[in-house]
């Protein structure tokens, strides 16, 4: 009879949640990036409590940051890291979800996640819902010393050449 084994069941478990945070952010900055740039900063506009003067700066720098941590996060390249930032940018939608509701009564329909061309649309508690879940999911990701099947697990394990 198999035995059943924590430690790998945690490891697989692991993998999936690093997956599906990759997944997201990989998909949400692409989309953001083959759209004009003008269309989120007109979504990130539309929550009102963010200063227009950021506005322009944030509308270039967040998709690329998304894209680029989500596919580090795919991999496994420097996992602990892409789990803090995508962390920290998943606890930042939470914040701006909250703060936008409280200051003006109401969120916005859009909320921009995965920009307009995209086949995705949610609704602003779904959207809570999953940023809530994927900065639970970065924090045990970032918590995590070994991430088996990635790619620092693969460089750290192989055998340097004797100099």
């Amino acid at each position: 009879m198999p035995r059943f084994d924590a430690a790998k069941m945690n490891y697989k478990i692991l993998f999936l949640c690093r997956m599906f945070l990759g997944l997201v952010f990989a998909y949400s900055g692409f989309t953001k990036l083959m759209d004009p740039v003008e269309n989120f900063q007109g979504v990130m506009a539309s929550y009102e409590i963010i200063p227009y003067a950021v506005i322009p700066l944030l509308a270039h720098v967040v998709p690329w940051i998304e894209f680029l941590f989500g596919v580090f996060m795919i991999l496994g390249y420097l996992p602990r890291l892409s789990a803090l930032v995508l962390g920290a940018m998943s606890w930042s939608f939470v914040v701006l979800i909250v703060a936008t509701r409280v200051v003006t009564g109401s969120v916005p329909p859009d909320c921009g996640c995965f920009g307009e061309g995209s086949l995705i649309h949610l609704q602003p508690y779904q959207v809570l819902v999953m940023d809530i879940g994927n900065a639970f999911f970065a924090i045990c990701l970032a918590l995590r010393k070994d991430h088996p099947f990635s790619l620092a697990a693969f460089l750290k394990s192989k055998p340097r050449a004797a100099r």
